[in-house]
């Protein structure tokens, strides 16, 4: 089995666990002492620490959602790792999270493992800039702030 294979069988087994309500199961397929950035920044390490506050999101804010998760691109680094970008839609039922979220995630892989995880929420560019549509039409790298 390759690689990405082992890859696609673990973002499988993780948007089933997700589903299933499982801290556990969630974090199943991360290393010992992966990092996992979750999409408001905070840095969550260790497998233990990464299901412990998973848990916490299904026993409350996210109870009874639903996630998918693609693989979006993949490709191979040095010694033997694999970079994986995924892209992910979580429709959740009611509470404060009401809806449908929607993120790409960043994974990176050694031995089926994976050894860090970073999530990133997707937002609108308008929402983002705070409808100003000059800036709204730059690309990110021409973001400068003004002398004032």
């Amino acid at each position: 089995m390759s690689e990405v294979e082992k890859a696609d069988g673990v973002i499988a087994r993780m948007a089933r666990a997700w589903t299933a309500g499982d801290g556990a199961g969630w974090a199943a397929d991360f290393a010992e002492d992966a990092d996992f950035v979750d999409a408001v920044g905070r840095i969550q390490r260790g497998r233990r620490v990464i299901a412990d506050e998973h848990q916490k999101l299904f026993d409350t804010i996210y109870r009874g959602s639903t996630l998918t998760i693609r693989r979006i691109g993949s490709r191979d680094l040095p010694g033997g790792t694999l970079l994986v970008h995924t892209e992910s839609t979580l429709q959740v039922p009611g509470g404060p999270r009401e809806g449908e979220w929607h993120a790409v995630q960043t994974k990176i892989f050694q031995d089926g493992r994976i050894l860090a995880f970073h999530n990133t929420a997707r937002t609108d560019l308008a929402d983002l800039a705070q409808d100003d549509e000059e800036l709204g039409r730059r690309s990110p790298q021409e973001w400068r702030r003004t002398a004032d």
